[in-house]
């Protein structure tokens, strides 16, 4: 199940795979399934709540950015979850810095986000009873008049700020 799932979303085309259509997948599966919730960060909610290194990879596209956060048998008291992180660049051309060589395999950029989905099936369908919460990073990296710039100094949720040298390094920006 969970890496029929991986492949699936490794395989699909980028015009058919972006981060909103990446949420809603997530949002149809977690549907009825019992312990299991899906959160879906929109890119206004991601502006507003200072995931800027993540708003600024995906503001260059007309697809905007989302995050989405499963999460697995949430106890009622505090627990310490086992968290699991993907990067999920579903296309990155590089931003201004555009890609010159292998651009056709830019839609793979996103297997670290297409893994957690399916491990969050995998976990789900064994009956895992684990506290497990997992976090997909979608954006695109698109060149455009919107996009990031080399030499921009952006924020980022952590409080720190960062300077770009180069808009093909969104991975660490995404993820901050």
């Amino acid at each position: 199940g969970g890496n029929h799932i991986a492949r699936d979303l490794a395989n699909t085309p980028p015009a058919d795979l972006f981060p909103e259509s990446y949420a809603d997948r997530a949002v149809a599966w977690a549907k009825g399934k019992k312990g299991v919730t899906v959160d879906v960060k929109s890119w206004e909610q991601l502006q507003e709540e200072g995931y800027l290194g993540h708003v600024n990879v995906g503001k260059g596209s007309s697809r905007k950015p989302r995050m989405v956060t499963w999460e697995l048998n949430k106890p009622k008291g505090k627990s310490r979850p086992v968290v699991v992180v993907g990067k999920g660049i579903t296309f990155d051309a590089g931003g201004l810095n555009i890609k010159v060589a292998r651009m056709e395999e830019m839609k793979f950029d996103m297997h670290g986000a297409a893994t957690g989905f399916g491990l969050m099936e995998a976990l789900h369908a064994s009956g895992s009873k684990r506290h497990v919460v997992g976090i997909a990073c979608r954006a695109e990296n698109m060149p455009d008049g919107e996009a990031y710039r080399p030499s921009d100094v952006i924020g980022s949720y952590s409080g720190k700020t960062v300077e770009v040298l180069n808009t093909d390094a969104e991975g660490r920006l995404v993820l901050m």
